[in-house]
């Protein structure tokens, strides 16, 4: 299922206030990363738009079809673990 999310909010968000915090997940792929701004979160959404919007044949080397870049907001691999 491409370009599907799982977002669930934090204690902290406040929507008034326009502040989101939680933590988003990648279907496809279960990357997944724990935002604390609202910034943060559509900076993932819009890496992940923009990396499947590339044919392969056009990312630059190394970057096709991955799942593991590291950001500061703290992008990992889901293992075995469900989320926190």
């Amino acid at each position: 299922m491409r370009l599907a999310f799982v977002i669930r909010l934090g204690n902290d968000t406040r929507p008034a206030e326009r502040r989101f915090e939680g933590w988003v997940q990648e279907v496809d792929t279960c990357c997944e990363v724990r935002f604390r701004s609202t910034e943060e979160l559509l900076n993932f959404l819009g890496e992940r738009f923009e990396q499947l919007m590339i044919p392969d044949s056009e990312a630059p080397l190394g970057e096709a079809g991955s799942d593991q870049k590291e950001s500061r907001a703290g992008k990992r691999k889901r293992g075995s673990r469900g989320m926190p």
